[in-house]
């Protein structure tokens, strides 16, 4: 299944904007659309570049209100200043496992599927778990996960969790609570750029995302991979007994796949 042509498995519609856009609205843009990401299009070229949450999360200043609540505040540029040029892309002909190749390569968690002015659709880390499904790839998680892996108390304030995100450049911390320190959901820069209205000392588990997925071990990647494109999860926590052992990304199941 993994030679599939990506045409098989793309996403679809491509949501874009003109270069000459602000940075607001693309903020405003993704929030819409439900993507963390965002084709650019500059004149004749449909695909000039691609801007994405985490741009924003890394250009914006957060900045305490009157109420003691801090709002993201982008700087009034263009989005041309803050795109990548060009937008990672693969012919329609390519088949999933060089699609996560490529992912894998430029560690981006999509390409665009396109020939020359024409873009047909993305392929991202959800598409190649469901080629990983299709496939049943039977590796045990425990091959690809991530460890140690980057945890805040759930009683962390929002300012200090969005600080921890924001140095530590990765794309989603394990929340975590009780003396046995229980995984109970995840901050990601989602929840981080949606934070705006809450007070700076509020807990992080105010405004974490509760969809988790915790496997075993042993678990098989189609398994994890099943269980994660059904309930969106971006992240699968692997659990060893009461010990939070690893994590597996997208990017890691792109590494299955490649």
């Amino acid at each position: 299944m993994l030679t599939r042509p990506v045409t098989y498995y793309l996403k679809q519609p491509v949501f874009t904007l003109s270069a000459d856009a602000e940075l607001e609205t693309a903020r405003q843009r993704m929030d819409a659309h439900n993507v963390s990401c965002l084709g650019v299009s500059d004149g004749p070229e449909s695909l000039a570049g691609v801007v994405s949450r985490t741009d924003l999360l890394r250009a914006g200043t957060f900045q305490r209100g009157a109420e003691g609540a801090s709002k993201l505040v982008l700087p009034a540029q263009k989005v041309r200043d803050l795109m990548h040029s060009p937008a990672f892309s693969l012919d329609p002909t390519a088949n999933m496992s060089q699609a996560a190749a490529e992912l894998v390569r430029h560690a981006v968690h999509r390409v665009f599927v396109r020939k020359l002015h024409s873009v047909f659709g993305v392929v991202g880390t959800v598409e190649v778990m469901r080629a990983l499904v299709d496939a049943r790839v039977t590796t045990p998680v425990e091959g690809l996960m991530s460890s140690p892996v980057g945890t805040l108390d759930a009683a962390t304030p929002i300012s200090e969790a969005i600080f921890r995100l924001r140095s530590t450049g990765v794309t989603g911390l394990v929340v975590v609570a009780g003396k046995d320190e229980r995984p109970v959901g995840m901050f990601t820069q989602r929840e981080a750029l949606e934070s705006n209205a809450h007070v700076d000392d509020v807990p992080v588990d105010v405004v974490m995302s509760a969809r988790i997925l915790s496997v075993r071990p042993g678990t098989a990647v189609h398994h994890a991979a099943a269980q994660a494109a059904a309930t969106r999860a971006r992240h699968v926590l692997v659990v060893d007994g009461s010990r939070l052992a690893g994590i597996v990304s997208g990017l890691d199941f792109a590494r299955a796949a490649a």
